[in-house]
């Protein structure tokens, strides 16, 4: 036994990518996934539309499916908290063919393999060229973009209807009574010229409409706004009663619906956090070349960085670190939106139906085999912390809370590091492959998916085959307080109080 005081060197924690199934099971499984999610999850069915969840859709939007990172990702960490709820829940058996959907995910099932982006220079180019034959100053044109949005592979007959929409945005906004003329600027009708001085707008007016911050000095550039920040700052709120009547006085009855729900989509589009993928689409670059010019600064206070590479960030996060970004990656940085929300209002009452948000992410953008690794982990409710590690065989490992660190309590909005730099175990990431690390949260103290710590034979607990050890937790679940031991009663946290989240590390 290792004596207390020593460096505990953690084992690795690796998990390589899961192997793709095959063609006929990848059908099965898709087919079972898309009647589970569709059947319990209402943000998949409403980033649908009401239709049948789309699985390739769903796993390019982080705010639903992180590929390979099922504890990652909110579809399945929102059904897990269904059991034991009240309503219809997913059974163990459904959340366990969900999470190996999910782990199944290659990362490039991420991004649009067809997306792609026109460079800023042949879009000045090509407005130049619609100013002059509209015999317009090109100081009097804008450009909406829906480039970034192509990330989701939208098809030409959405982007039409994009286009229709903000037409009619624009018109209700200048308060005309007909749609306002748009130019496509490429063959895929990414981006959307028009003028702004046939809505009887200045540059002033404008700036005003999208919710700019004010300039600090004069661009004679013309100004690329992304058409989802357009339609978030027109609405406020993601609210369908506002869309249609902000719609209502220029947009035919049998078009309204519709027309409400595509402004709903770009408006919750603007407002979820953002992954490294989607950040890189808006400013027209591929992931993996932002991913290469953010690693190496991804260091020190710079958080939101290394955050941005394993997880998401908030929008408003975002738009702060806009010329940090910008800099980095040697592009013109987007026009900077206000918050919504101003960061100066209050915070919200903590309530005990207020969800808990929980942020992870390591200390280095990148691993090799032999780094120690310290993660950071950040939450908005004082709560009780778990983490888990899971290796390349599957083997799950509670890291903290363990013997050296047995109080697990941490306090809202401090940003906490574990190893503390005066604890006295630290992790290592001993050999190559993919890590996960799972973070779990939870108001009340007690036993969270079962695990029972015994410091006395283990320093770190080890739950065995990860998957088997989630699965069995789930179906303890489903038994009845009534039904349950007494041994297990006083110490048992219900998984619909259990919040989590998770992480992929690759280590080189």
């Amino acid at each position: 036994m290792i004596r207390a005081g020593l460096i505990v060197l953690a084992l690795v924690l690796l998990l390589a990518g899961a192997a793709i199934l095959p063609a006929h099971a990848d059908d099965a499984l898709a087919a079972r996934m898309r009647d589970v999610l569709a059947a319990h999850c209402a943000p998949c069915r409403e980033a649908s539309a009401g239709a049948a969840p789309d699985l390739a859709t769903m796993a390019r939007d982080p705010g639903l499916i992180r590929p390979g990172n099922p504890d990652g990702s909110p579809a399945y960490t929102t059904l897990l908290r269904q059991i034991g709820a009240t309503g219809p829940s997913p059974t163990p058996e459904e959340l366990g063919a969900l999470r190996s959907w999910i782990e199944s995910l290659p990362a490039e099932a991420a991004t649009c393999p067809s997306a792609t982006f026109v460079p800023r220079q042949r879009i000045e180019a090509e407005l130049a060229r619609v100013a002059a034959k509209l015999r317009k100053p090109v100081a009097a044109l804008r450009i909406l973009s829906l480039a970034h949005l192509d990330l989701g592979c939208a098809t030409p007959e959405q982007r039409a209807e994009w286009r229709q929409m903000l037409e009619l945005v624009l018109a209700a906004v200048a308060s005309v009574k007909h749609p306002v003329a748009t130019h496509a600027l490429d063959a895929q009708g990414h981006h959307l010229a028009f003028d702004i001085q046939d809505l009887g707008w200045d540059a002033h007016r404008w700036r005003s409409v999208l919710g700019l911050k004010p300039q600090v000095r004069r661009s004679a550039d013309p100004l690329i706004v992304r058409a989802d920040q357009l339609v978030a700052h027109v609405l406020q709120e993601a609210d369908r009663e506002i869309a249609r009547s902000i719609l209502g006085p220029v947009t035919a009855p049998d078009k309204l619906e519709r027309n409400a729900e595509l402004m709903l989509q770009l408006a919750r589009h603007h407002l979820a956090p953002l992954n490294l993928p989607r950040v890189a689409a808006e400013i027209a670059m591929r992931p993996d070349a932002l991913a290469r010019v953010l690693k190496p600064a991804a260091r020190g206070e710079r958080h939101v960085l290394r955050q941005l590479i394993y997880s998401t960030v908030p929008r408003h996060e975002v738009e702060e670190n806009w010329p940090l970004i910008a800099r980095l990656a040697r592009v013109v940085p987007p026009a900077q939106a206000m918050p919504l929300v101003s960061q100066d209002t209050a915070p919200p009452a903590i309530t005990s139906a207020t969800p808990i948000e929980l942020t992870l992410y390591p200390d280095r953008p990148r691993y090799t085999a032999g780094d120690e690794l310290r993660l950071s982990i950040r939450t908005n409710i004082d709560c009780h912390l778990t983490l888990i590690s899971i290796d390349a065989a599957g083997f799950g490992t509670v890291i903290f809370p363990n013997d050296f660190a047995t109080n697990n309590r941490i306090a809202a909005q401090v940003r906490v590091s574990i190893p503390a730099a005066n604890a006295r175990y630290r992790f290592r990431l001993k050999d190559k492959g993919r890590e996960r690390i799972v973070a779990l949260c939870t108001r009340s103290e007690g036993s969270v998916d079962g695990i029972r710590h015994d410091f006395e034979r283990q320093r770190f607990q080890e739950l065995g085959p990860y998957a088997a050890f989630l699965d069995a937790a789930l179906k303890r679940s489903t038994v009845p307080e009534s039904e349950r031991s007494e041994r297990e009663k006083p110490t048992h946290v219900p998984q619909n109080e259990i919040w989590r989240t998770g992480i992929v590390i690759d280590v080189r």
